[in-house]
């Protein structure tokens, strides 16, 4: 039986994760300090008889260390399964060394103080011996011992793995948005459409969709979109931009778990069901699940690799110069952690690598606080910089973000050592969190207290934003969807922006059909009117080059089955509303023709006409609503019964005029106009049963024309 690629791939991935399962165990086992051998004196003692001291570790070329064993006398004194040392005084002990010769340090006691003398370039560990007696009884006694090990640390291997951990924890981020995007579908974009003028809604939708997908600029975007196409105002903008902000904090709380033991396992689990389910929503589930494990599994491995730091005098040595203890330092270090934010374009790996570099206890809560504080402005410069050269209102939302973070920054600051410092602290007590902990916390209660402050000058700030940012004329040509301002990384998000823009062509197509009214009741005698309907007729040409041209790019990108199918309704939904308005035009200008050349339809077929423009017209509506609802089920059939009862009226109009013609004499105008026009309303009508078909889901489709004829004779 042949192998198949699937399960070659399974087999690979089993094969790599045991692999690294391997090398985890061996290197944990690699690092835990060798236990003393048969030539060691101690481990010709039983371990009952010896008492364990801490370790001591010392970089390569350290100065000497004395310990005093004054505290570790007094808890063999007072250690009652000791009977050698019962009752004796602990400050009368006599102490002597066991160990033998070792070949990493010198051994020099004086009293109740040991002297450990590194050897110059010696690297490894030993295990160090000493007994404890009474003057009296200098043959009994007790044993104390430690491990004492120098060591060297591999930079270029830690930087490696810091490297690998810091690459692992983006592809995760990037995963799990990914599959949480491709879980949410529609759903999801949805509720990113919910706007409204209550700020505090949409300070929650920004939140929640943030969360849910992490990644604020995948909201950003989104909202931006939706201004742009005019579906949003700046000020409602304003509010999901806010909610977007708190929103990403919830990424600290991620970090501050520690979870990095769950990395591999994850990891596996995930991938054997990404191989071999077939099931689509099972597989995002899995890509979501890939994803958070990367994210595990590289903040350990990140970790693991930066652990030798806190060891390395150099490194310390820099530390202690950036350290937040003034507020000069404090100014310093919110300057690096915007200038790092900016480099990476994450705020999340840069609250990632803080968190990191606090667990180990390199950096404090006031240097990790403000550190913090300047990957808020930092992750503001990234839309600055994309938004030149972009649309007016998407400048504006760039520099509102840029404005809110760095204002906020700055009032923060004014007050970071006497009153933001403290409550973090007060809080962090309260809620029992550790350093890993008050740092999510700082990211989270500065967002939150920023967007409280700010809440009541949104609109003050909007208003300033839209008087004094505004497009400079060029001679470009101007572009009616705007969607390609909005070409980026999300393709769930993006496939929903040119949703609205189908949806846009909808209403103009249904305005067109308007305009053919009203200009009908007044017998096209309204010039300007007519010029505003071939507008909409070129706008709806543009839309749909445009449209099918960005769908075309993001396609290719589109991650899950659900935006696929999106994608492409949208695309044959374009195709058909602009064939319609083509139609409705050559109608127009049939007209139009006839009265140039002072002729016009029986009083009998306009009245026919109208009915059959009405008719469609309703159907046009009727799917613009079930498209902005997306009730996509059972529409193809309803269409077909109207399209039926429509084709054979049109017939019957052809027929009658047919039967008059052999009795009245008409213009070869009049009759060219006729006959075009109850064919384009056929044509109409048989468009509309195109986007019925479009629109309903694979699942539920019906084919309804399994039965019928699409001749039109």
């Amino acid at each position: 039986m042949p192998i198949t690629a699937s399960a070659r791939r399974a087999a690979y991935v089993i094969i790599a994760i045991a692999a690294l399962l391997f090398l985890a165990n061996y290197a944990a086992r690699a690092n835990e300090p060798t236990e003393p051998n048969a030539n060691d004196p101690a481990g010709a003692l039983d371990d009952a008889q010896i008492k364990r001291l801490p370790d001591v570790r010392a970089l390569v070329g350290s100065d000497p260390i004395t310990l005093d064993l004054k505290d570790a006398g007094r808890r063999l004194c007072e250690d009652e399964s000791l009977d050698a040392l019962r009752d004796v005084d602990p400050n009368r002990l006599v102490w002597s060394i066991i160990t033998q010769e070792s070949e990493i340090v010198d051994l020099e006691l004086e009293g109740d103080d040991l002297k450990l003398v590194w050897k110059p370039d010696a690297v490894g560990q030993t295990t160090i011996v000493l007994k404890a007696s009474s003057e009296s009884a200098p043959d009994a006694g007790a044993f104390v011992s430690f491990r004492a090990e120098a060591w060297k640390p591999n930079l270029f291997a830690a930087m490696m793995a810091a490297l690998g951990g810091g690459g692992l924890f983006l592809l995760g981020m990037k995963r799990m948005s990914d599959g949480l995007q491709a879980i949410a579908g529609s759903r999801l974009r949805r509720l990113v459409s919910i706007f409204t003028n209550n700020r505090f809604l949409a300070i929650g939708v920004g939140t929640l969709v943030t969360s849910i997908i992490q990644s604020s600029t995948a909201t950003s975007v989104m909202t931006l979109g939706l201004v742009n196409s005019g579906l949003m105002t700046l000020k409602q903008a304003i509010g999901v931009l806010l909610g977007a902000n708190i929103g990403t904090t919830t990424t600290g709380w991620i970090f501050a778990l520690n979870v990095g033991a769950m990395g591999l396992p994850l990891l596996g689990i995930a991938a054997l069901f990404y191989l071999f389910c077939k099931n689509e929503r099972v597989k995002n589930f899995s890509v979501f699940a890939l994803g958070l494990g990367m994210i595990f599994f590289g903040l350990e491995t990140l970790k693991t690799g930066l652990a030798p730091l806190p060891d390395t005098p150099q490194f310390m040595e820099v530390m202690r110069a950036f350290q937040a203890t003034s507020f000069k330092g404090a100014i310093m270090c919110v300057f690096i952690g915007c200038g790092t934010t900016a480099l990476v374009h994450s705020s999340s790996a840069t609250v990632a690598l803080i968190i990191t570099l606090a667990s180990l206890g390199v950096m404090d809560l006031n240097t990790a606080a403000a550190l913090a504080l300047g990957s808020n402005i930092g992750t503001a410069l990234t839309p600055l910089i994309v938004a030149i050269g972009a649309p007016s209102n998407t400048r504006r939302a760039a520099y509102f973000h840029l404005i809110f973070n760095t204002t906020g920054v700055l009032w923060v600051m004014a007050i970071f050592f006497p009153i933001f410092l403290p409550l973090v602290e007060r809080l962090g007590a309260a809620l029992h969190l550790g350093i890993t902990g008050q740092i999510a916390l700082t990211h989270t209660l500065f967002n939150v207290a920023n967007t409280i402050v700010f809440l009541p000058f949104l609109g003050p700030i909007a208003n300033f934003l839209e008087r004094r940012v505004v497009d400079k004329e060029t001679r470009k040509p101007k572009s009616v969807t705007g969607l390609f301002s909005f070409l980026n990384d999300e393709p769930a998000l993006a496939i929903e922006r040119s949703r609205i823009e189908v949806h846009r062509m909808f209403i103009n197509c249904m305005a067109l059909g308007e305009n053919l009214q009203r200009l009908n009741e007044g017998e096209f005698g309204d010039d300007e009117l007519v010029a505003r309907s071939f507008e909409l007729e070129e706008k709806l040409d543009v839309a749909q080059d445009e449209t099918i041209d960005f769908i075309s790019q993001i396609m290719p990108r589109a991650f899950s089955v659900d935006a696929t199918a999106s994608a492409r309704e949208q695309i044959r939904i374009a195709e058909e509303v602009e064939t319609i308005s083509d139609y409705l035009v050559g109608v127009l200008k049939s007209i139009l023709k006839l009265k140039e050349n002072e002729q016009k339809l029986p009083e009998e077929l306009v009245n026919e006409f109208t009915s059959l423009l009405n008719d469609a017209l309703d159907a046009l509506k009727w799917l613009e609503q079930k498209f902005a609802e997306r009730q996509h089920v059972e529409l193809a059939r309803p269409i077909n019964e109207r399209r039926r009862a429509y084709v054979a009226n049109a017939k019957r109009i052809r027929e009658k005029f047919m039967e008059d013609m052999s009795q009245r004499q008409f213009d070869p105008l009049v009759v060219i106009a006729v006959n075009y026009q109850i064919n384009a309303w056929r044509r109409v009508y048989e468009h509309l049963l195109n986007i019925a078909e479009a629109m309903e889901t694979p699942e539920k489709a019906v084919n309804p024309r399994a039965n019928a004829t699409r001749a039109l004779t």
